[in-house]
């Protein structure tokens, strides 16, 4: 049985996942000026007195039992995201895993050469699907997902890559009603032969 409860988190991890997979071939892109219309689609919230987006995220290389900055090439590459919600009340931390891949964020990947890191080809079927997960962070509280990246990007080639996630904050609008999407720290790892 849904409850309402649930059926909200569902219709808010669907906008977070249409707002995701917008914004994944631009990512570098200002984020919409117009929210999305249509049946079913579930707004940010604006928080009254809310004056920044109500969590922060943190990235480090390796899981959190073995931090790791250098790898092998071909082996599994692990990151660490940690949100932290930074409002005064509980804010939704769903999202969708697929092949070790938290689908709810979005993944900036380059090489040393400022180059976009080639992705692993996956159809657009497989990169959309995954196992839906439903979670919320307290006030001042963090959670911590760990990421196979080297499921969405080839590390095959020795050599330094630098790395960024955002995820949208389906909580918070700035001041000219835009939807915010909040970044990571950039954290560097390398590939050895």
């Amino acid at each position: 049985m849904i409850t309402i409860r649930g059926a909200f988190r569902v219709k808010l991890l669907t906008a977070a996942m249409m707002i995701a997979a917008s914004l994944a071939p631009a990512q570098d892109a200002a984020p919409s000026t117009s929210p999305t219309q249509g049946e079913g689609h579930v707004g940010p919230i604006r928080h009254p007195g809310a004056s920044s987006p109500s969590f922060t995220l943190a990235l480090h290389s390796g899981t959190r039992n073995r931090n790791a900055s250098e790898f092998r090439a071909g082996s599994d590459v692990w990151i660490t995201i940690v949100e932290k919600n930074i409002t005064n009340h509980t804010i939704d931390f769903s999202g969708s895993f697929s092949g070790g891949v938290d689908n709810a964020f979005l993944y900036d990947v380059k090489d040393e050469d400022g180059k976009p890191a080639e992705q692993v080809q996956m159809s657009r079927l497989e990169s959309q699907m995954g196992n839906p997960y439903w979670s919320d962070i307290l006030a001042g509280e963090s959670e911590a997902r760990e990421v196979l990246l080297s499921q969405k990007y080839k590390f095959d080639r020795p050599g330094k890559y630098f790395i960024q996630v955002s995820r949208p904050d389906i909580d918070f609008l700035d001041k000219d009603g835009n939807r915010v999407v909040v970044k990571s720290n950039i954290i560097t790892i390398t590939i050895t032969g």
